[in-house]
């Protein structure tokens, strides 16, 4: 190998010699030395992984109309830039929101008053919850001449709004076309916490505080066109709120608050004063602008802290948990975290409930009286797989009103003097016995038995007409698997009828349940079905 490299280098030599290179006549030709190799670049970094894909939140619920708890069709749902159409039994889905920490929901229809909501978190991949709300049908439609003053009356309500003359313009400052149109409805919270829009949240420095309402009122006004009306600059209208609180005792002064649709948040302007004699009293508020108003006030905050579990004793992570004033109309709300841990905000020194809802369960509702500092359950709430519960709302008057329900065995009777229980026959429980107006009081059903006919009545126990339920009024809620039927005093009311059969719950084979409305009032109370004492559960 040596010699051939040895002959091969003479060779190359002379070829370069007989091209003419060489160095100028001495006869010897020196190679070059070797060049040396640089070494390899080293290979260019990895790129970085692309981002994972995050998949779009998605809302879904039912729209409900809040005096009798059907479905309302051709309801538009909008929120982030993404809308849909409710369904005739009242769902929809919106499926491709971006994620983000909350998004805010918007509900409209025409012959309905607005609704609104804020979602609870939404930021993980794929992130979905479920947001039911119901709308109130507007209570008065009437037409007028814009150019002369005028005061629009809801029949029946203390509500009024008073307009000077000419005091309404278009968008753009004009004046209206035509005659002018004015829809008005009174927001009664203290019967139902979720006809009023928003999440009971005031814009506050920093953010937002949680509120209790005194009642509400929501007003629109357009002409002849249809173009939207509002007051003109530099005036203003008079408004009369009609009371609606749970609260003992109305203050005699409150802050007026407007809901802003753009944030969801409730912003003060202005306040509003008591006037009139009971039962015909009014808050009165002067206002320089027609949204939905509602007399407010924040409140102080305790936290109450606690666990969600299954059936089976494991713990629930994104569960809805709300917390419902009983001494105060407000209502709160937060998801469980991945423990199945939450800390949920009510009224310091006041009465409220606590209830966790996911898509197709609920649990138990208990009563909390809160003082002045945070505290604990003494247990999870408990998720039950019949999801059935009952809740009773009432007004000022009659003081005391009772649930009662039958069970499925013989002589089972759930009511303030036997409460029942849910880790037991008959599976049913009343949260607490309330004997001083308002409610609410709440059933739950923790399992259903095969075949069966519950009964659900409700009693005047207070004995007084003046008004009775009917005039109260008197309102039953039953959440089913989800679905939401409301139940209103019957005609037939008369001062021997203490007695109100709202409706019986029948099961099939696999203790699916279905709600009878009986709508009856009775002289004494009706009779239960079941005879004997072997009822099957399912599990």
């Amino acid at each position: 190998m040596k010699t051939r490299f040895f002959l091969a280098a003479i060779a190359t030599a002379a070829a370069l010699a007989a091209c003419g290179g060489g160095d100028g006549g001495s006869g010897f030709i020196a190679l070059p030395p070797p060049q040396q190799s640089e070494p390899p670049a080293p290979p260019p970094p990895a790129p970085p992984p692309p981002p994972q894909q995050q998949s779009n939140a998605k809302v879904s619920g039912r729209v409900t109309n809040a005096l009798d708890g059907r479905g309302v069709a051709q309801v538009t749902v909008t929120a982030a830039g993404v809308s849909a159409v409710t369904d005739a039994d009242g769902s929809y889905s919106l499926a491709e929101i971006p994620p983000n920490a909350s998004v805010l929901l918007s509900f409209s229809k025409s012959g309905m008053v607005p609704q609104s909501r804020a979602t609870a978190a939404l930021a993980a991949s794929g992130a979905s919850t479920v947001i039911n709300v119901p709308m109130l049908p507007v209570a008065v439609t009437e037409t007028f001449d814009g150019q002369s003053a005028h005061d629009v009356v809801v029949p029946g309500s203390t509500a009024m709004v008073r307009l000077s003359a000419n005091s309404l313009r278009r968008a753009d400052g004009s004046a209206p076309s035509g005659l002018v149109t004015a829809r008005v409805t009174p927001i009664a919270p203290a019967s139902d916490v979720n006809v009023m829009p928003g999440n009971y949240l005031a814009a506050a420095e920093g953010g937002s505080a949680p509120m209790e309402s005194f009642g509400a009122l929501d007003a629109s006004f357009t002409d002849a066109d249809g173009a939207p009306l509002n007051l003109a600059a530099g005036t203003s209208a008079t408004v009369r709120i009609a009371p609606s609180s749970r609260s003992g005792t109305l203050p005699a002064s409150v802050p007026l608050f407007f809901y802003d649709t753009s944030t969801g948040l409730w912003v003060q302007e202005g306040s509003a004063t008591l006037q009139g004699t009971a039962p015909n009293q009014y808050y009165e508020g002067t206002v320089t602008h027609f949204t939905t108003w509602n007399a407010d006030q924040i409140y102080n905050t305790v936290r109450i802290n606690g666990c969600v579990q299954d059936a089976t004793g494991a713990r629930v992570a994104g569960a809805l948990v709300a917390s419902e004033g009983k001494s105060y109309t407000g209502l709160a709300s937060t998801l469980t975290n991945a423990n199945g841990e939450f800390s949920v905000a009510v009224k310091r020194s006041s009465s409220a409930f606590v209830v966790a809802t996911t898509a197709s369960e609920i649990s138990n509702s208990p009563t909390v009286e809160a003082g002045d500092q945070d505290f604990s359950l003494g247990g999870c709430l408990q998720l039950t797989r019949s999801a059935l519960s009952i809740k009773l709302t009432w007004g000022e008057r009659p003081r005391d009103l009772d649930s009662h329900t039958l069970g499925a065995n013989a002589d089972e009777h759930v009511y303030y003097s036997n409460k029942g229980s849910l880790a037991t026959a008959p599976f049913v429980a009343l949260d607490v016995d309330d004997v001083d107006s308002f409610g609410p009081e709440v059933t739950t059903f923790a399992k259903l038995a095969k075949n069966r006919t519950y009964r659900f009545y409700v009693r005047n126990y207070s004995g007084t007409f003046d008004p009775g339920q009917t005039g109260s009024p008197a309102r039953v809620e039953v959440s089913n698997r989800g679905a939401q039927t409301v139940f209103s005093p019957p005609a037939g009311e008369s001062n021997s009828t203490d007695f109100w059969h709202v409706f019986d719950i029948r099961t099939d084979e696999a203790c699916n349940a279905s709600v009878v409305p009986v709508q009856q009032f009775l002289a004494d109370a009706p009779a239960p079905i079941e005879t004997d004492s072997n009822a099957q559960y399912c599990n």
